[in-house]
């Protein structure tokens, strides 16, 4: 595939991402400010089925929010943010079954060592054309890093005798 054709794709693919996100984040303002101007005091100390709707629509905004970093970062770590606060939002929020609970424990003890043990920096972080093509070269070499300078090896104990 033609090489112009491609960076012109990936460019509407930005495009199209961006609107996405625009159109989501004036969506979260609208609903935020939609909420806090139509909450009944009285009601929400009064009435606890109030309250959680209330925190429901709340965590909406807060997921939409987050999926907006999702779609402009491009990492891994905000991916596994959004899949947490929406599981956490799924366990407090809604009234639940324990196997549910279970389940959304579970699910988030496996989001958290996912991140803590698989989680590899250097696949979180934008990298140029010109980053990936070295990365590709210094494999093919066999060489871990054609920029960096290479460490000098300790010598060996029998050559310091």
């Amino acid at each position: 595939m033609n090489s112009d054709f491609r960076d012109k794709l990936s460019n509407a693919a930005t495009a199209v991402e961006i609107t996405l996100g625009m159109v989501i984040l004036i969506a979260c303002i609208v609903s935020g400010i939609g909420m806090v101007a139509m909450t009944d005091m009285n009601k929400l100390f009064g009435d606890p089925a109030y309250l959680q709707a209330r925190m429901s629509s709340a965590c909406l905004i807060i997921i939409g929010i987050e999926l907006i970093k999702m779609i402009t970062s491009y990492t891994i770590d905000s991916v596994v943010d959004v899949m947490l606060l929406a599981i956490a939002r799924q366990m407090i929020v809604e009234h639940t079954s324990p196997i549910e609970n279970l389940i959304a424990v579970l699910s988030i003890g496996i989001l958290f060592v996912i991140r803590k043990y698989l989680y590899i920096s250097r696949l979180d972080r934008r990298r140029s054309k010109k980053e990936i093509e070295e990365d590709i070269r210094a494999e093919v070499l066999g060489v871990e890093n054609c920029n960096e300078p290479k460490k000098p090896e300790p010598p060996e104990i029998g050559s310091l005798i």
